[in-house]
């Protein structure tokens, strides 16, 4: 269901220089000029491949840095290790990185986009055994680069602290009325989605708009495409936070997850705690922290989920219209 999907023309060779689907969606946004900017990950080998793509469709590019050592749990044992997410490396220069490496880089059709979100696109970083965050105004402006609405952004700087908050969850709480697919976050990380940031609620006018202009744009394009993200956005999901996220082939019902089949769909396979358990069921609803799973109208599992001093897991069921 969550297969990596290759275009049938339009930036297709992006998926065989990467090796994978994440960001194509917002490739196609930069190419189609509904972006201004975006940055990525390039592994070191085919970075010469990945500057010839972006030649090819009038993309500007810039090159920061090297990460190293990706997700070492060592890293965050600096002096305010605890406020890192998810994003872990070292930092070294292009010169010296192996061909595995990554490099962070930034693209855009316009030179002053370009640089706007290169100088303030830079990861928080760690001297002398201490992190050394980003100046508040420079999250804010890099945000603006990258295009997303305003309110997004102010929301994002508020509950995107993991020790506080669960942000899927205040994103829900402030959600009023019918959750619409274009903003949907929850497939940001495959190709199945529209935005690729955090919306401030589920039904977002600025998101919806624009959302709703790339996937007009992306349909001229690639119709094929569009019909398959569409699809994907409004099965059922639950979440538990941002690593922990779950699809389903079902449908909501009363509050209720009827369901035939589940898929994670998070970023890190590692971190996929509940897809045994939830597989044995077919029907399951969230009540106090606590996810209860039937199958055949019989209480076979129950998912408990305490609160936490760090990533609280706050868990929701939610079926984008």
């Amino acid at each position: 269901m969550f297969e990596q999907y290759f275009p049938k023309i339009f930036c297709r060779e992006f998926i065989s220089i990467k090796n994978s689907d994440r960001q194509l969606i917002m490739f196609m946004a930069v190419v189609l000029g509904i972006k201004p900017a975006m940055d990525d990950w390039i592994p070191k080998e085919r970075l010469t491949r990945f500057v010839n793509l972006c030649h090819k469709y009038g993309l500007k590019i810039k090159k920061d840095v090297a990460f190293s050592n990706i997700d070492d749990p060592s890293i965050k044992t600096a002096v305010g290790g605890e406020t890192l997410t998810t994003t872990i490396a070292n930092g070294i220069q292009v010169s010296l990185a192996n061909p595995n490496d990554m490099i962070h880089v930034f693209i855009s059709k316009s030179r002053q986009a370009l640089d706007e979100a290169f100088v303030n696109g830079w990861y928080p970083v760690t001297i002398k055994n201490r992190v050394i965050q980003k100046p508040y105004i420079d999250l804010l402006k890099f945000g603006y680069g990258l295009g997303y609405p305003d309110c997004c952004i102010k929301f994002f700087r508020h509950f995107n602290d993991w020790r506080r908050y669960s942000h899927l969850f205040e994103i829900f709480k402030n959600t009023k009325g019918t959750p619409s697919f274009l903003c949907n976050p929850f497939t940001k990380d495959m190709v199945y989605g529209y935005i690729y940031h955090m919306p401030c609620s589920f039904n977002c006018k600025k998101t919806i708009y624009l959302a709703g202009e790339l996937r007009e744009a992306i349909k001229e394009k690639e119709p094929e495409l569009v019909e398959k993200i569409d699809e994907h956005l409004k099965m059922p999901f639950l979440i538990f936070y941002e690593t922990v996220m779950y699809a389903f082939e079902g449908e909501i019902k009363n509050d209720r997850l009827y369901y035939k089949e589940v898929y994670f769909i998070a970023r890190f396979d590692k971190e996929n705690p509940y897809q045994k358990i939830l597989k044995k069921g077919n029907c399951l609803f969230v009540e106090n922290r606590k996810v209860i799973i039937l199958k055949n109208g019989k209480r076979v599992a129950i998912i408990n989920c305490p609160k936490k001093d760090w990533a609280n897991k706050e868990p929701f069921l939610i079926q984008f219209r």
